[in-house]
């Protein structure tokens, strides 16, 4: 490729990566609730979260709409507290691929190399987001105890339901608050308090929250106190946080051990690689070096499979 095609195709890549980031998370993530709750008003099954500026890739936008797989993006995403479309994060992933391809085309790295560099950076935005997505669902964790001992606390002070969460998502930090800010927004709108609470469970994919919403849905139908009711779950909550930390505390070195086993013949093949190109070329030209791989790497999976398996406790 001549050097001008190159540069310019880079920058190009740069420029592209760098719209779609700057509009998906540069820009306030905040929007009014009638905006936000689209969902409602177009009868879609996901919210969107929807801000008006301008889409970085419409088309796109126009092929996804309406389909399961906008709706799958769409929910990973708002679990991970990312209000962008599904079309924008497919943009960040093609450029930040693009720009991974073209940099080792600069370089004249290998076949191998480059294609391993280049599917790095197709992966690396969902890596990002499911890293997020884990964060905030500890954080989810942390808070709720606190956030339902907050609104039975209101409750027992003679305030609504709808206003103790009120209270809690003023007075406690994000994302428990964004939650409970939702679902005041959608009621607000003229959604039920069920739905509301429903599409709570359904964004966060909680099992803490939909135990809180089971509990509120429960007591709503029936009576009772319900104050008592969010207290009861609020410590049932807290004592099985502690339980899967502690469980977490001891399986440290099982978890540490997979990693280790998984990750080294990959990292020393690479290094072989890097420092004699020719070394392991018979594993992918030769047929009894295919099979060797083959059978090396279904007994790898196996064994991290194994090891998963016993050292995934359900609390």
């Amino acid at each position: 490729m001549h050097p001008l095609m190159l540069i310019g195709a880079v920058f190009l890549a740069v420029l592209l990566g760098g719209y779609a980031l700057l509009t998906a998370f540069a820009l306030p993530q905040t929007a009014p609730a009638k905006q936000r709750l689209n969902v409602e008003v177009q009868k879609e099954q996901a919210p969107t979260g929807y801000r008006p500026r301008t889409d970085p890739a419409p088309l796109l936008t126009q092929s996804l709409r309406g389909t399961k797989l906008n709706q799958l993006l769409q929910w990973e995403l708002l679990r991970a507290g990312l209000l962008i479309k599904p079309s924008e994060m497919l943009v960040i992933c093609l450029s930040a691929g693009l720009t991974m391809y073209l940099a080792g085309l600069s370089f004249h790295l290998s076949t191998a190399t480059h294609g391993v560099l280049t599917l790095a950076g197709l992966a690396a935005p969902w890596i990002y987001v499911s890293a997020r997505k884990q964060h905030r669902q500890k954080l989810l964790i942390t808070q709720l105890p606190e956030a339902l001992q907050l609104v039975a606390s209101s409750l027992r002070s003679g305030f609504s339901i709808l206003r103790g969460i009120s209270v809690a998502a003023e007075e406690m930090p994000a994302p428990i608050s964004e939650e409970f800010r939702w679902v005041i927004d959608e009621v607000n709108v003229g959604v039920s308090m069920d739905k509301a609470f429903g599409n709570m469970t359904t964004r966060t994919a909680n099992p803490d929250v939909k135990l809180m919403v089971t509990a509120i849905q429960i007591q709503s139908g029936v009576g009772g106190d319900l104050a008592e009711v969010l207290e009861t779950t609020s410590a049932m909550i807290r004592e099985r946080f502690q339980l899967t930390a502690e469980i977490a505390a001891l399986t440290a070195e099982g978890r540490l051990s997979a990693i280790i086993l998984g990750g080294l013949p990959i990292g020393l093949a690479m290094l072989i690689h890097m420092l004699n190109p020719t070394y392991l070329r018979p594993l992918v030209s030769d047929p009894l070096g295919i099979g060797m791989l083959i059978a090396g790497g279904s007994l790898m999976l196996l064994g991290l499979f194994i090891i998963n398996s016993m050292l995934n406790v359900d609390v």
